[in-house]
């Protein structure tokens, strides 16, 4: 046991030696980009911060398959740095490809929710908003129909669901302004309406206020949930 104690200790002192290090390096921007194509977490975390613009579409590329399929704090500073830039005039245009799109939707249901919160805010800057919305409800609808098979599933897994059930219809409320809700959101709300889980019926709450659906808030009207009242009340 104390062996072990002393080999994370000594793990420890080295990966703040190389953050040390690394931040007091200055990265060409030609290093920053290489630096995320590897492996090396602490450097890329470090170097994704210190991005001010993007030039071209490889770059764009490059920082956007950071934000999926890596370690959590690389996730978590790609996402930051993406919505930080995707703000701006000169790097919106190198967002908008299907792939990067693709990308940012897989990106709402991310596990961690400091990702999944600034996956919502950058899809409000992309162009093709209705390619997200139809992608948004057919994820939404496969959440749905693998719970109602595993609706005795209280396990990890089934937690796992809702929260990318939440973080789905977070994402579909902040496109409201640039999309009209159509059948397919409105089934969809009658179903989380009747969720057990109140963050769902919250959210649902949410949605029917906004898009001002008064069935889906009828069925609400006599939810006990605080969270859900606040809504029915807008």
């Amino acid at each position: 046991m104390e062996n072990f104690y002393e080999i994370n200790y000594e793990n420890n002192m080295k990966s703040l030696n190389l953050a040390f290090e690394y931040c007091n390096t200055d990265f060409s921007d030609f290093e920053i980009f290489e630096t995320l194509k590897n492996a090396d977490d602490i450097k890329k975390q470090l170097c994704i911060l210190e991005l001010t613009n993007i030039n071209s579409q490889q770059e764009a590329d490059i920082l956007v398959f950071n934000l999926t399929n890596q370690s959590g704090p690389v996730r978590e500073v790609s996402s930051y740095k993406i919505l930080d830039l995707i703000k701006t005039e000169h790097c919106n245009g190198f967002f908008q490809t299907q792939q990067i799109l693709d990308t940012f939707i897989k990106a709402v249901t991310d596990i961690n929710p400091s990702v999944s919160r600034n996956a919502v805010e950058i899809i409000k800057f992309v162009k093709n908003y209705q390619y997200i919305y139809e992608c948004l409800i057919k994820s939404i609808n496969t959440i749905l129909k693998t719970n109602e098979l595993e609706a005795k599933n209280r396990s990890y897994v089934q937690n796992k669901k809702n929260f990318a059930l939440y973080w789905s219809l977070e994402a579909i409320i902040s496109l409201a302004e640039k999309i009209t809700s159509g059948d397919e959101l409105v089934n969809i709300l009658n179903k989380t309406a009747l969720s057990s889980d109140y963050t769902i019926r919250e959210k649902t709450a949410k949605a029917g206020s906004i898009f001002k659906l008064k069935n889906i808030l009828e069925l609400l009207k006599n939810d006990t949930n605080i969270y859900v009242q606040n809504y029915l009340m807008v």
